[in-house]
């Protein structure tokens, strides 16, 4: 079991530090293991990529963890750079938190190099995770966060599913939607459900949460019962939609990966 600490202060690595190493967007595994891992300090010397960046994570099983950005081709044996998202069967759940965190701030920190407001070069701040401009009176540019509202929405022993455009055939999922400005969770997901698949809801409740990092969401589920209305997909993200028997689903996410998965086979479990 891996427990993972996240901190903001800046620690120097030592021999016994974990690494997980991004080149382009793309994390280090090897094809000869099931589960996506951190390097060990003598793998990360003996790898031949060359460093660019270490970014401090915070502590795996008490050992300082970083997120290490490189160029170059790795020599260990097995070792390839594989897309985040093909590899989500391969991240172990007590994974998921660090290596999301991993991928979140090395993307940040590549898209802030410079300044949005004078255009001259960015710096990291000595005091807390954040880049600086020194040339004029821009804020600080912290990591951002996407904050996306996703929903199951429910009468009694069916749930409605939505196919997305992008989707391969009979796989549906949940509603989800990015939260606009000046708006509450609540009223996002009324606004997303309407405008997707053209029904009202009520009856709106929390569930839980779950760190997306493509490349930066965090997703809110809820569950959201059905008050009226056809369904009536938006037909530009949302092809086809339809109320499912919980006894006879199509295909949807795992749980193990996604939370639209955990919200499906959470009401599936108390309903059935």
């Amino acid at each position: 079991m891996n427990l993972f600490n996240p901190a903001n202060s800046i620690e120097k690595d030592t021999k016994e530090s974990k690494y997980f190493v991004i080149n382009s967007h793309e994390i280090l595994s090897f094809k000869n293991e099931n589960f996506l891992r951190p390097l060990s300090s003598d793998e990360l010397n003996w790898s031949g990529l060359e460093i660019k960046r270490k970014h401090f994570l915070g502590y795996l099983n008490e050992a300082s963890c970083f997120a290490v950005a490189t160029e170059g081709e790795c020599v260990l044996d097995q070792a390839i750079f594989t897309d985040l998202r093909s590899m989500l069967g391969r991240i172990p759940d007590d994974l998921f938190s660090v290596i999301s965190r991993a991928i979140q701030i090395q993307h940040w920190f590549e898209a802030h190099k410079f300044c949005g407001y004078c255009g001259n070069e960015l710096v990291e701040d000595s005091k807390e995770r954040a880049m600086i401009c020194n040339h004029c009176d821009a804020p600080p540019a912290y990591p951002k966060i996407s904050p996306c509202v996703i929903t199951l929405i429910h009468r009694k022993n069916e749930i409605l599913l939505a196919h997305n455009v992008n989707f391969p055939e009979n796989f549906y999922s949940t509603l989800a939607g990015f939260i606009e400005p000046g708006e509450s969770v609540e009223a996002a997901l009324e606004r997303e459900v309407l405008e997707e698949v053209g029904i009202k809801v009520k009856n709106i409740k929390y569930f839980g949460s779950q760190s997306w990092p493509f490349p930066s969401q965090l997703m809110l589920g809820y569950y959201a019962e059905y008050s009226s209305g056809e369904i009536t997909p938006d037909l530009e993200e949302i092809d086809k939609a339809d109320w499912f028997k919980i006894d006879n689903l199509p295909n949807t996410p795992p749980a193990n990966i996604s939370i639209s998965g955990k919200l499906i086979e959470n009401y599936v479990k108390e309903n059935a």
